[in-house]
């Protein structure tokens, strides 16, 4: 999603995944040479923009959402696919992902069975409140990491928490 747009098309064009799939030795060895290339570029995270911190795609949301709901209530991997849902809808509300695109993300994380909407209701308060604390915030600002399109990832800078906290809700949080 943030670097491979045919990658992308690929795994909705498989059947789903699992540890014998033929597919999955090549798919595994594409998502470590984008992440080898995304850090050889920004080894120590010090790009003003992009680089590294491009691989937190859905991170911001799905790191509060392990915090507030306590570690074990979601798996990493859950909490982070619902976070990429989240950070598809974001980008969506930033003019850049459409409709379609939000849909096909959801489809794909609910296709391996992770969450797309907060399981249990979490405090979207408690929520922002971990995201402020998250090491992604430069200078008390929450920054964010979005989509022009599937497969082409941006840091935000600066995201109106308006904006958050109407996300955070649709997607199941609590005032």
């Amino acid at each position: 999603m943030l670097q491979d747009w045919a990658l992308f098309e690929q795994l909705e064009s498989l059947d789903v995944l699992h540890a014998e799939h033929p597919q999955l030795p090549a798919i595994i060895k594409r998502n470590c040479e984008i992440k080898a290339e995304v850090v050889n570029a920004d080894e120590k995270e010090q790009a003003a923009s992009g680089g590294r911190a491009l691989l937190n795609l859905g991170h911001t949301f799905g790191h509060a959402i392990e915090n507030v709901a306590g570690y074990g209530e979601y798996m990493h991997g859950e909490a982070i696919g619902l976070g990429l849902v989240m950070a598809t809808e974001l980008s969506q509300r930033l003019g850049d992902l459409t409709t379609k695109d939000v849909d096909r993300v959801r489809t794909m994380v609910a296709r391996y069975s992770l969450p797309i909407r907060c399981v249990e209701p979490i405090s979207a308060s408690a929520l922002m409140n971990a995201m402020r604390r998250d090491k992604k915030v430069h200078r008390g600002t929450l920054r964010f990491v979005a989509m022009k399109k599937i497969g082409e990832a941006y840091t935000v800078p600066e995201v109106d928490p308006g904006l958050i906290m109407e996300i955070l809700l649709q997607y199941g949080a609590l005032e």
